[in-house]
Order: C-alpha cells, then sequence, then structure tokens
C-alpha cells in the first residue's frame, strides 16, 4: 500500500526540485503544497496497520507534515507575514518531531541538558548576528524558531548517544538537514539569495522531512518488534 504513494512523492519531489533548477516559479508553486501531503500519506499507509500501537507516532507524524504543508504554503510568499507565519507552522511541526522523541529527557543527565542549552545559546547568538541583527517579528520569530530548531537538534543528538539506534540516526540526520535548509532559508529571505538557493532549500528540506518520517516510523516498529 505505501508503495504507491512513496513513487508519487518521489516522482513530484524530483520533478518540484527540477523546476528549482530551472527556476520555473509556476511549476515550482503548483507541486510544492503537494509534497507533505503525500509524504502523510505514505507514512500513513506504513503506520496503520500497526494501529492502536502507532496511535502516537501516526498522529503526530501527519500533524508535523500538516505544519509542513501549511508552512510550504505560506512560504510560497517571502514577505515579512508570510514568512512569520510559515515559521510559526515549522516551529509547530518541529515540537511534534521532538514530542515523539520525548523519552529521551527522562534518561538523559541533567549536565547534557546544560550543555545542550549552552550550545542552543551560543548558536542563537550566531544566527542572530549573521542575518544581521533582525528586528521586530522577524528579530523575535527567529530566536524563537531558532531554539526549537536547536532543541530538535539537541533531542536527535541525545538520542544518538543514549540508543545508538538507526532511528536515532536517521532522526539526527533529519534535524541536521533541516538545521542545514532553514539557514539557507533565513539567509536567502533575510539577506539575499545565493545562487540556486531555492534548489538547495528544498533539497535539504525534503530530505529531512523523509528522514524524520523515517526515523519515527522506525522507532515505533522497534518498540512494537
Amino acid at each position: 500500500m505505501a508503495y504507491i504513494p512513496a513513487c508519487i512523492f518521489a516522482v513530484v519531489s524530483v520533478i518540484h526540485l527540477t523546476g528549482c533548477i530551472m527556476e520555473k516559479k509556476k511549476l515550482c508553486f503548483r507541486t510544492k503544497p503537494i509534497l507533505m501531503p503525500l509524504l502523510a500519506v505514505t507514512a500513513s499507509a506504513v503506520l496503520i496497520p500497526h494501529l492502536p500501537d502507532a496511535k502516537h507516532t501516526l498522529v503526530f507524524t501527519v500533524a508535523a507534515l500538516a505544519c509542513g504543508t501549511a508552512g510550504d504554503i505560506f512560504l510560497l510568499s517571502t514577505d515579512e507575514k508570510h514568512f512569520a507565519a510559515g515559521a510559526l507552522c515549522f516551529l509547530t511541526g518541529h515540537i511534534c518531531w521532538i514530542t515523539q522523541y520525548s523519552k529521551v529527557y527522562t534518561v538523559c543527565s541533567p549536565a547534557k541538558i546544560v550543555i545542550g542549552i549552552i550550545c542552543t545559546a551560543v548558536l542563537l547568538t550566531a544566527a542572530y548576528f549573521i542575518l544581521g541583527k533582525p528586528r521586530g517579528i522577524i528579530g523575535i520569530g527567529t530566536i524563537a524558531y531558532g531554539a526549537v530548531l536547536c532543541m530538535l537538534v539537541f533531542t536527535g543528538t541525545a538520542a544518538v548517544y543514549t540508543f545508538g539506534t538507526i532511528a536515532a540516526e536517521l532522526y539526527l540526520a533529519g534535524a541536521l538537514l533541516f538545521l542545514v535548509s532553514d539557514s539557507m532559508l533565513g539567509f536567502a529571505v533575510i539577506k539575499k539569495p545565493f545562487p540556486r538557493s531555492q534548489f538547495f532549500i528544498m533539497l535539504t528540506y525534503i530530505a529531512a522531512q523523509i528522514l524524520l518520517t523515517a526515523a519515527v516510523i522506525f522507532l515505533q516498529l522497534q518498540s512494537a518488534a
């Protein structure tokens, strides 16, 4: 069942990325909003046979990808209001991903959590200055979003060191790719676009969502085994 939506998702992803390379805006606008729904359908097809045990994973995965869809739609426009709304959607999506690995915080030592907070503060400060110290709603949003994004990366790092599973490694890889994608997006919107910026942003973004989805699915299947 999952193969059909997975193949459609792969085809649409290739079409969208091709449109990004060729700078075909209409093609990109038409394909971007359906990417995450197709990934959500794929994930649902894998998880539904494992209900009710997979209920938590199914709900939060679909919610995360729904937030991604909303964010993608808002970011079809790059004005300040749409950018802020899109960032809020992705922030909510990150919380949905973090929730699925929240158990790592019950076994992670306080010292590691403190180190994570310090690293987050350093990264946020660096990002704030690199982006030119944005003010107003963009500045506040940058700090808030950056904090949650860093928490996503820290959750993945802690999961790898604590559990050492393939699922945890996929989760960390997805989180890191999200960090790369969002960093490029922030730079392109707040500072200035760079050559083929849309292609690299979307390539890393799509890969990040795939890896995070695969990670939580593997986690669910491993726990059920």
